[in-house]
């Protein structure tokens, strides 16, 4: 590394100085350390506002904070109200579907019980047609025909 000279007032040597020794660096590695920072955050030192970085990351907190809000007030508000209407039309259209079925299974039930009672209606028809028919064929019990019957349906 060779060695180079810059040319600077005496206040700002001074002010050198003071920051070398508060920093514990000496003037080349003060310097150089200086460059690469203005380098990397590109900062012009002419335009300097003497901001504080915690003043400009209290800025910066502003903004995310203001980013969130726009966002949770155009996107996840009405998103949860969407899933919300979603979800309740959906509970809607399940209890009008289990309505559904309990009314087709109460059809199902009630006419069920018509086809026993009409089967129940046609046995006795039946029976009855199988006592009369044992009468007349055994008028007088001779053969015990009726009385067999009789104990076939009890």
């Amino acid at each position: 590394m060779s060695k180079k000279s810059i040319l600077i007032s005496d206040y700002h040597h001074k002010e050198l100085k003071k920051l070398s020794e508060a920093l514990g660096l000496s003037y080349y590695k003060l310097v150089e350390e200086m460059i690469t920072y203005f380098k990397k955050t590109g900062i012009n030192p002419q335009e300097s506002k003497n901001e504080s970085p915690a003043r400009a990351l209290k800025e910066l907190d502003k903004r995310m904070v203001s980013f969130l809000k726009v966002q949770e007030r155009d996107i996840l508000k009405p998103l949860r109200q969407e899933v919300y209407n979603y979800s309740k039309e959906q509970n809607h259209e399940i209890q009008k579907t289990s309505d559904t079925v309990i009314e087709v299974l109460n059809k199902m039930n009630t006419n069920e019980t018509q086809r026993a009672n009409t089967m129940l209606e046609e046995i006795k028809k039946q029976r009855m047609v199988a006592l009369s028919i044992a009468k007349l064929l055994d008028a007088k019990n001779k053969s015990g025909l009726l009385s067999k019957i009789n104990t076939i349906f009890e």
